[in-house]
């Protein structure tokens, strides 16, 4: 396909290189190739690649020093360094000088790694993402970033797990001032209370056991982009005070050393659980988060944005129509309208996992509703039927609920969330009887 992203992985470790396989396998928008070390690079094929992923301690080589060389040459695509934390100030050199557009935790998350590759010459999922959004909720959402990007004011994203803040934090720094520069991605809840100062702030060579050089941090090693702490309700809070200071001040110290730093980083953060909840268990301080929650951006859960599901389903078929000969994936409207019961717990990354097992369990072109997984075929609705009859006092939708639905919808300007609250009903609820309504017509 011509307008496949080409990604090239460069490993010494085979299992990675395989593991990078897997990721990506089952998607026909990318095509894949791998180099293992120690065999030496080809430069001239690495040059067609739109993507590059390269581990950075390899024998004889480092992985920042491929990508110099790279860029000696000509190289346009995307450069992602892959590397457990041990050589930040080489990799941060590289950040300075542009060798480099980011850095990988190993082991790294398989959707910050999609996201990342698919963000290349300008290009990004983001806004293909974007624009399989049709819902009014995701455009104000969208709107607000493209606000916030403007300026460097701290942003909280808040969303359900799977709702989309990976993304939402990537669109930001694409549209910031700052997009040249390094966008650094922390899930605070994978880093132990121990390693926690060490990795953010970085530490001084003698600082604890084990401290044989001098080590940049996360902080440090965003500097002139954007932090992302994910799941920030995780720091721990004897961590808590040092991250305030950095925000304020943008000034960290190094564990074990006495000489203060200047950073100049934008700071994003995100959380699947509320922090006001946190602040009131006395888990998080009170004025890192209002710190850290100065411009916030809510991402609402899929149950809430149904309008966005049937071109989100045929976005993700499209992504997924793997080593097939169809050149579509039909899914009829009685399986999408099944689907807009369901109440997705798992949001998008658990529509995109359905769309994907599809793709890969169907034998024939159209979709079929006994080719759903068993939890999706006999997910029971009758606590929204249930509410459908409260609602309507009657078993069935009559030609007085028509006119009410219209005469709220039109008291709302067409605002589907408005006109629901107006109802007294459930946005899904919303949805079901508009839909009955267009066929019963």
């Amino acid at each position: 396909m011509s307008n496949q992203i080409k990604i090239l992985f460069v490993d010494d470790e085979q299992d990675i290189l395989m593991a990078y396989q897997r990721v990506f396998r089952d998607s026909a928008l990318y095509e894949i190739h791998t180099q293992q070390f120690p065999l030496e690079l080809d430069y001239e094929h690495a040059l067609t690649m739109d993507v590059i992923v390269c581990d950075q301690r390899m024998p004889h080589m480092l992985g920042t020093d491929i990508f110099h060389k790279l860029a000696s040459l000509g190289f346009q695509g995307k450069k992602i360094i892959c590397s457990g934390f041990s050589d930040f100030d080489d990799i941060t050199q590289a950040f300075n000088e542009q060798a480099i557009d980011h850095f990988l935790n190993k082991p790294w998350d398989n959707e910050e790694l999609r996201s990342l590759v698919t963000t290349y010459k300008g290009q990004s999922k983001v806004s293909s993402t974007e624009s399989a959004t049709s819902d009014n909720l995701m455009a104000k959402a969208y709107g607000q970033a493209s606000k916030a990007a403007q300026s460097d004011v701290p942003i909280y994203i808040n969303g359900e797990t799977g709702t989309g803040k990976e993304v939402m934090t990537q669109f930001v720094h694409q549209q910031s001032t700052r997009s040249q520069g390094p966008l650094i991605s922390v899930n605070c809840a994978t880093l132990t209370a121990d390693l926690f100062e060490s990795l953010m702030f970085g530490h001084k060579k003698g600082a604890f056991t084990g401290a044989v050089k001098d080590h940049e941090g996360f902080f440090e090693a965003a500097n002139g982009g954007t932090l992302f702490l994910d799941e920030v309700v995780d720091i721990p809070p004897t961590a808590q005070a040092k991250i305030l200071r950095a925000l304020q001040e943008q000034t960290i110290t190094r564990l074990g050393d006495t000489q203060d730093r200047k950073v100049d980083v934008r700071i994003i953060s995100a959380s699947a659980k509320p922090l006001k909840t946190a602040v009131k268990e006395g888990r998080f301080r009170e004025d890192l988060m209002y710190r850290l929650n100065v411009f916030p951006i809510n991402i609402p859960p899929l149950r809430e944005r149904l309008d966005e599901i049937p071109t989100l389903i045929q976005h993700f078929l499209m992504e997924y129509n793997f080593h097939r000969d169809w050149e579509d994936i039909n899914c009829p409207d009685s399986v999408i309208n099944h689907l807009l019961n369901y109440p997705w717990p798992g949001n998008i990354r658990e529509l995109k996992n359905l769309c994907n097992y599809l793709c890969a369990s169907i034998e024939a072109p159209t979709i079929e509703l006994t080719d759903l997984p068993e939890e999706y075929q006999y997910y029971s609705n009758s606590t929204q039927i249930s509410e459908d009859r409260a609602t309507t006092g009657s078993s069935s939708p009559d030609q007085g609920t028509k006119l009410t639905v219209e005469e709220a919808l039109r008291q709302c300007n067409n605002n589907k969330t408005q006109a629901a609250k107006l109802l007294g009903i459930s946005r899904m609820t919303l949805w079901r009887k508009l839909n009955n309504e267009t066929h019963d017509e």
